[in-house]
């Protein structure tokens, strides 16, 4: 990466006896005093490649300015243009669009000298497309990266995990207005509640969420081979290899949010409808004895989402069969680590793209499921 600064200015400004600007200095993606967290494809040259949402890269630095370089694999548009988080110190100081292609982008400026921990976040998720980091340029220097966060933590689940449409806020009146279809500039990994949930507990957050997936069966009707357990170690969800090495990150704590999409498969009326509930619940079962076999030591919280409610569709209790079916599976496991647990249902606006939560909802949610952590579930 060629980030060059025009060196020969500061001589120039200190001979004219101005200050002169803090010099800008070029890292590559590989650089040891940065931090990689989450699943990322190391096999592509000139720095990582990576599809889910909120791989992020994480550094300390003694800087006044931080710029990114990417190569934004997606193809463009409204659904397939990615976008990062430049966070400075727990505040996000940038919302940066990638285009298709290698790209240099401004990411904060006129930070206050001194040192500043930076975490560079990709906001949307693989639906948009997969990104490679291309490394970094910073006026002013590269330092020790921090501690690690002692605690670890995984959010698997679907688009509403990815945090899909959260950064809208769309009022209903007359019930069809949330329906907008998926824009990537709307989706921010960093309000959904599993970034949330790991702020609050110091940890290291590794999300792995897929949009239209589901536990047994996809919002399109697709079960064997498609359904998220088969996609679950894949770095690109379309893609069959390369897989992550579940070795890599062992957390204490998975939070599984999958099971809404499951029960919004259309039938031959237009109306959505229930999944077979032994298969259903025997198909999460098996995902969860592959995650006891991954992580031996984790705690497991078998979650049902928000979305769901028993006023529609109309006379099909979509929302008790779900939590009947989710806790009887649990109860079936035997696994005194693994745990039931239900948000509460979304009942009025205003609501994000396509019925999703909003970023307030996500806060709600993140409260209620961290008070049920810290009341139940030690780790």
């Amino acid at each position: 990466m060629n980030l060059s600064r025009i060196p020969w200015l500061l001589p120039v400004l200190v001979m004219a006896g101005c200050e002169p600007f803090d010099p800008w200095f070029d890292y590559a993606a590989d650089d040891k005093k940065l931090q990689h967290v989450g699943r990322m494809d190391w096999s592509t040259p000139d720095g990582p490649t990576y599809a889910h949402s909120g791989v992020t890269v994480r550094f300390r630095c003694n800087c006044t300015g931080v710029d990114v370089a990417f190569a934004d694999n997606g193809t463009g548009g409204d659904e397939h243009t990615n976008w990062v988080n430049v966070i400075v110190d727990g505040k996000t100081e940038a919302k940066v669009q990638l285009k298709p292609g290698s790209n240099i982008i401004r990411g904060a400026r006129n930070l206050k000298k001194g040192e500043h921990t930076v975490e560079i976040v990709k906001r949307t998720e693989p639906y948009a497309g997969s990104i490679q980091f291309l490394g970094l340029s910073l006026q002013g220097v590269l330092l020790d990266p921090p501690p690690w966060p002692e605690k670890k933590m995984e959010f698997i689940g679907d688009s509403i995990t990815c945090g899909y449409g959260d950064e809208v806020r769309i009022y209903a009146p007359t019930y069809t207005e949330p329906n907008t279809g998926y824009h990537s500039k709307n989706e921010d990994i960093s309000q959904a509640y599993g970034t949330l949930i790991g702020r609050r507990f110091n940890a290291e957050v590794v999300t792995t969420c897929i949009s239209g997936t589901g536990i047994y069966r996809n919002l399109d009707g697709s079960t064997e081979g498609r359904a998220f357990p088969y996609l679950y170690k894949r770095i690109y969800p379309d893609q069959e290899a390369p897989l992550f090495d579940t070795s890599l990150f062992a957390p204490d704590l998975i939070v599984i949010n999958l099971g809404n999409n499951d029960f919004n498969v259309l039938d031959d009326t237009g109306i959505p409808s229930a999944p077979p509930a032994d298969e259903f619940k025997l198909a999460y079962a098996r995902f969860i004895w592959d995650l006891r076999a991954m992580y031996p030591h984790a705690k497991i919280i078998a979650s049902v989402g928000p979305m769901m409610n028993d006023n529609y569709p109309e006379g099909r209790k979509h929302w008790t069969k779900m939590q009947t079916w989710v806790s009887e599976m649990v109860a079936f496991l035997e696994d005194p680590n693994v745990y039931y647990f239900a948000y509460t249902p979304i009942v009025g606006d205003p609501y994000g793209e396509d019925w999703h939560p909003t970023a307030e909802s996500h806060a709600q949610m993140a409260q209620e499921l961290s008070d049920f952590i810290e009341k139940h579930v030690p780790f």
